[in-house]
């Protein structure tokens, strides 16, 4: 806690000039440099206001940040030409702690293996059917060989076909409850899939039963593997499926993973099924996707509904809703405005929702396009700046004063011990300079990152021995800074 000691000294201004030509990426992890004093007084450009960071109130721990393994783990591992790299990018370069793939039901047990799902014949099950589970776990592997402190969560998109309503592991439908031992059997999927995992070298630390169970919206009409539930029935496969899970588990001696709640789709669906989830007695902690009605205000009721167990949020990317190619530097912004969300109302974790993919549309942190490098592009830079000490840290309050260019919600900050990191997203073409950032007592320390149109996670400027309780920063137009801190 930074102790409350006032001291009256000389202001230092921080001027920086941003350039409207789009940067070429280097192929530095974080770019460094100290900045020349130049003055930047285009039309537009507004000064003042404060922001007053409350260092000595912690709030929620932030303990998972990662992304996932989907759909396209055979570009990330197969496909592009500078594979050791990209990992280096992902694994190596950024502070993750977890890495999500998925229990693909389709062609793995789309009959029945037997009538008892107590007796499991696994020469009827097909773990290569999917290329998808033969390379997400080679990429899990790999990331864990290079961070060993990554842990595996796995989810379930849909139970196999012919325990399916529709018989179809694609186009929604639900659990058919009339097929005998249906919530069994789904759990013998389930144990299949961790045991085949840990044949080959991968044990699941978390997992999750279902995927967007409330999107009802685009029901039936869903092209990848999925099921809906309502709150009731989520309730009762969380109350039967995971109770055997864990009894099975147990017996076989393979580890008893955490059980998330199923991923919504929409952050305010989250409380609508914390009540049969609780009640199931099978949940360690509740989740949501990012998707729609994201907002600082609807992650804090979710956050509220989830109670002590905590919520993460589990799958977004930049540039979502913005059309197939995006503006790389507007994407990487409104990633940041996710993360704001998302941690101003209580989240606890972040997931992106690739790793890699070879679309346009910054699905993946690395853009891995098939026969040609990966390459990273504004959302990567900013994700790690953003992230680079978020693991450990606890989310602390900021207040916005008079400052005519951002408000509260484009401002998030994060302490433990003696360091703090303020973020602050300007989305407007014009400078907010000389904003006074108050920190109740005196820094020892100031460094300075950012993300713009001619920078990624560049370090602009750095002071050592400052001995003032706030400092003067400017945000040029269009840009994510990070201030860090120590004391």
């Amino acid at each position: 806690m930074i102790k409350t000691a006032f001291t009256v000294s000389l202001l230092f201004l921080l001027f920086a000039i941003v350039s409207c030509k789009k940067n070429t990426l280097d192929g530095s992890s974080a770019e460094n440099s100290t900045v020349k004093s130049q003055k930047l007084t285009p039309t537009g450009d507004t000064s003042g206001g404060s922001i007053n960071i409350d260092i000595g109130f912690p709030q929620q721990k932030v303990d998972l940040i990662g992304a996932g393994c989907y759909f396209y783990s055979g570009h990330l591992m197969n496909g592009i030409t500078n594979v050791d790299t990209a990992a280096n990018w992902l694994w190596k370069n950024l502070n993750v702690n977890v890495f999500k793939i998925v229990l693909w039901a389709g062609g793995v047990e789309d009959v029945n293996d037997n009538s008892d799902p107590n007796v499991t014949d696994f020469t009827k099950f097909n773990f290569t059917s999917n290329s998808n589970l033969v390379t997400q776990i080679a990429a899990a592997k790999k990331a864990q060989a290079i961070n060993p402190n990554i842990k595996i969560w796995a989810i379930v998109l849909s139970p196999p076909k012919y325990l399916k309503t529709n018989r179809n592991v694609d186009s929604c439908g639900t659990l058919d409850t009339t097929v005998p031992n249906a919530y069994a059997e789904f759990g013998e999927f389930v144990y299949a899939h961790l045991q085949n995992l840990k044949n080959n070298g991968i044990t699941v630390n978390y997992v999750s039963l279902m995927n967007e169970p409330d999107d009802v919206a685009d029901s039936p009409n869903i092209p990848y593997e999925s099921a809906l539930f309502t709150a009731a029935q989520a309730g009762s496969v969380y109350t039967n499926t995971a109770s055997w899970l864990k009894s099975k588990l147990t017996s076989v001696g393979l580890t008893v993973p955490q059980f998330a709640s199923p991923d919504c789709i929409s952050v305010t669906d989250v409380s609508n099924y914390t009540g049969p989830l609780n009640n199931s007695g099978n949940i360690d902690f509740f989740t949501t996707h990012q998707y729609e009605n994201s907002s600082s205000a609807n992650f804090t009721a979710a956050s509220t509904a989830a109670g002590s167990k905590g919520l993460y949020m589990t799958e977004f990317h930049a540039g979502f809703g913005m059309g197939s190619t995006p503006d790389s530097l507007v994407a990487a912004l409104d990633l940041i405005n996710k993360f704001h969300d998302a941690f101003r109302g209580g989240a606890k974790g972040w997931l992106y929702f690739e790793w890699g993919a070879p679309t346009s549309n910054f699905g993946g942190l690395l853009y891995t396009p098939w026969g040609a490098p990966a390459q990273r592009f504004k959302n990567y830079y900013a994700y790690q700046q953003f992230t680079a000490n978020l693991l450990g840290e606890y989310y602390i309050a900021t207040h916005v004063n008079n400052v005519t260019q951002f408000g509260s919600d484009n401002v998030s900050a994060f302490t433990v011990s003696n360091h703090a990191d303020i973020n602050i997203v300007n989305w407007n073409t014009y400078a907010q300079n000389r904003v006074q950032l108050n920190f109740g007592g005196n820094i020892k320390t100031i460094n300075i990152y950012r993300t713009s149109a001619t920078e990624n996670n560049k370090l602009i400027w750095s002071a050592t021995n400052v001995n003032l309780n706030y400092y003067l920063v400017d945000f040029p137009g269009k840009s994510f800074t990070t201030v860090r801190i120590t004391w």
